[in-house]
């Protein structure tokens, strides 16, 4: 009931900050509902979790980006920092032993997503790639073969929507998708495994 509550105080925290980038006045309550389910989920699963504040805080930041993106195809640097750095600092305060790995992890994923910049220019937007580096910290804190699985059904997930999209004629083949709400949704499945 407490995780319930935290979702329903976010939701009014955030769609004061995340108004200007929704169109309609629903979108709010759709997401209160959202997170609210959300945090019950984190509460079920992470619960004995001593970082149990970071799950949450991933779940209720991962909503607002999924939604800006679906909705404008950008994911705000701000909201983008503000999920790797609550990561960072939550899991830091709980097991400062972890936070080299949790740093390497994000810087690992920032390397190999600049070398693919250079090598498909134009092809991925640095937003998604600056989202996966912000998850990074999420799956390290299970290990580095949580990193890998998470890179890889992020992207599956990504894949899978786009697919889903272009089938259903919601979008042309030559169209853009907005990967930010499949990859957030394909970095939750390693984690909940």
């Amino acid at each position: 009931m407490i995780t319930m509550l935290w979702g329903l105080t976010a939701t009014a925290l955030v769609a004061v900050n995340v108004m200007s980038w929704l169109p309609r006045w629903w979108i709010p309550a759709a997401a209160g509902a959202v997170l609210a389910l959300l945090s019950v989920l984190v509460q079920v699963r992470f619960g004995a979790d001593p970082a149990l504040a970071a799950w949450w805080w991933l779940a209720v930041t991962g909503v607002v980006l999924a939604l800006i993106d679906s909705l404008h195809h950008r994911l705000p640097h701000p909201w983008t920092a503000s999920l790797l750095i609550g990561g960072l600092v939550i899991f830091g305060s709980v097991r400062p032993d972890a936070l080299p790995r949790l740093v390497a992890a994000s810087a690992v994923i920032l390397l190999v997503g600049v070398l693919v910049q250079c090598v498909l220019p134009g092809q991925v937007g640095f937003g998604d790639t600056l989202l996966l580096v912000a998850l990074a910290p999420y799956w390290a804190w299970s290990g580095w073969h949580t990193v890998l699985a998470g890179v890889i059904t992020a992207h599956l997930v990504l894949g899978a929507c786009a697919a889903t999209a272009w089938l259903a004629g919601v979008r042309g083949p030559s169209a853009r998708v907005a990967a930010g709400p499949g990859l957030l949704l394909g970095a939750w499945l390693p984690l909940l495994a």
